[in-house]
């Protein structure tokens, strides 16, 4: 399991994005697993983006929205941020 970026993990704006991507993925009826699969990254790491617990990089979060058939402006607008 990857280990939560200790910084950052659990502020508001990162239990924001990981409640949109939740949000998206269920609404899509994916699961964390098909999810990760379709981003090209490990499941657990999903499962701590959804949790707030990684500070996810732009490339990443870029890969996360494609795999949820979204842009990721319209990610980060359905967080917030």
């Amino acid at each position: 399991m990857p280990r939560q970026s200790p910084r950052h993990a659990q502020t508001p704006t990162l239990l924001a994005f990981g409640a949109a991507v939740r949000e998206r993925r269920l609404s899509l009826g994916l699961s964390q697993e098909t999810l990760a699969h379709e981003a090209g990254i490990d499941r657990s790491y999903i499962s701590s983006v959804e949790r707030g617990g990684q500070n996810v990089g732009l490339v990443l979060a870029a890969q996360i929205a494609q795999a949820l058939d979204t842009s990721l402006a319209d990610l980060i607008a359905a967080a917030r941020l």
